[in-house]
C-alpha cells in the first residue's frame, strides 16, 4: 500500500482535472451532466490531495525518526566512556601575560 498511495493520489488528481474539463464542455448544453462531472471532479481532487498529503507526512515522520536514531546512536558512543571530573585537566594558572 505504501507505493500505491502516491500513484493513486496522482491518478485521482489527473482524473479530477479531466472531469473538470468535461464539466466546462457540458456546462452550456447539459446542466445535469455538468453538475455530475463537477461533483466527481471535486471528490477526486480532495481524495487525491488527501492521499498525497498523507504520504508526504509519513515520509517526513520516517525521515525525522531516522535522523533521531542516528543522533541517539552517536550519543550512545559517548555514554560508554568512563570519564570523571578528575580526568579533565584544565589549568590556566601557568599562562604568562605578555
Amino acid at each position: 500500500m505504501k507505493k500505491l498511495r502516491p500513484i493513486l493520489g496522482i491518478s485521482l488528481i489527473v482524473q479530477s482535472i479531466t472531469f473538470f474539463v468535461l464539466f466546462l464542455i457540458n456546462l452550456e448544453k447539459k446542466k445535469n451532466l455538468a453538475k455530475t462531472f463537477a461533483a466527481f471532479s471535486a471528490l477526486g481532487g480532495v481524495a487525491g490531495t488527501a492521499l498525497l498529503v498523507a504520504e508526504f507526512r509519513e515520509r517526513r515522520k520516517l525521515k525525522a525518526a531516522e535522523e533521531e536514531d542516528y543522533y541517539d546512536e552517536f550519543l550512545d558512543d559517548f555514554d560508554d566512556l568512563d570519564i570523571s571530573e578528575d580526568d579533565i585537566l584544565c589549568s590556566f594558572e601557568g599562562a604568562s601575560e605578555e
